[in-house]
């Protein structure tokens, strides 16, 4: 059996006693490294691509599973053809949002009608501005904000807003 020898700290009276007997571990026995870790080499310092790779590695895993997890919970087969165009993307986001104004009406009693659709659209409105915003800032991050991916979420966001016109005229 290998095996490796842990120094003592004689200045500790403490440890003196057993300073004649040295504990052995042995070598082969290993702990599995934390999820998160990643070993690479010894020494080498990681280029910015490498790690450029590693963070989209990363974030595309995490993103898949999300995925994953939104088409499971909607009950959408991992094999379905998904139409991702403006309108179809846009009417889903709608859809959503709107879903849920029956729920914010309780939470707001003393609004009725058109001035609480109004609100309610606002409220959520701003909340779906404030993700396509953030998604635009992550996107230019990565630099894959291509003009014709730009000009698809103003597309998106304005079937989107379309529908919340429609919702607070009661067309809806």
């Amino acid at each position: 059996m290998n095996t490796t020898v842990i120094g003592i700290n004689q200045s500790n009276p403490a440890s003196q006693n057993l300073a004649q007997r040295p504990r052995l571990i042995p070598r082969d026995l290993r702990v599995a490294p934390p999820e998160d870790q990643l070993e690479l080499g010894r020494g080498e310092p990681l280029s910015r691509g490498q790690a450029m790779n590693i963070v989209l590695e990363r974030s595309m895993a995490k993103l898949q599973a999300v995925v994953t997890e939104a088409r499971e919970a909607l009950g959408i087969p991992q094999d379905a053809v998904l139409d991702t165009s403006a309108e179809a993307t846009g009417n889903r986001i709608a859809d959503f949002a709107l879903f849920f104004f029956e729920k914010w009406g309780e939470n707001h009693p003393e609004l009725a009608g058109e001035e609480a659709r109004g609100e309610y659209a606002s409220f959520i409105g701003g909340a779906i501005e404030q993700g396509i915003a953030e998604a635009r800032g992550i996107l230019s991050a990565l630099n894959a904000l291509s003009p014709e991916l730009n000009g698809q979420i103003d597309a998106t966001w304005q079937v989107v807003q379309t529908r919340l016109d429609e919702f607070i005229s009661g067309e809806y």
